[in-house]
């Protein structure tokens, strides 16, 4: 761990410090860069996910027949046609 000597706004450590339910100013330094760091990363990695989404990364699994495993010769989600066929006999 590094030692530094930096200037900070005291409203906002203590402010911080009742946020995050810390002690010391050390504790809420460690953990506001932490939060800082896992915040900004789970925003990256959900812009990644609506930038696959967007690109049709995932279409695919809109289908569970693309990957769930179906026994030859049985289809268990039926087609549209079948769908409505049965939905007029009942």
């Amino acid at each position: 761990m590094a030692k530094i000597l930096v200037d900070v706004d005291e409203e906002m450590l203590v402010a911080a410090q009742l946020l995050l339910g810390t002690k010391t100013k050390k504790d809420t330094v460690n953990l506001a860069l932490a939060e800082v760091v896992a915040r900004v990363s789970r925003l990256k990695a959900l812009e990644e996910g609506v930038e696959l989404f967007a690109e049709g990364a995932f279409d695919s699994l809109m289908d569970k027949r693309n990957y769930r495993p179906v026994p030859e010769g049985h289809d268990p989600i039926p087609s549209k046609e079948e769908y409505e066929d049965d939905r007029r006999v009942a």
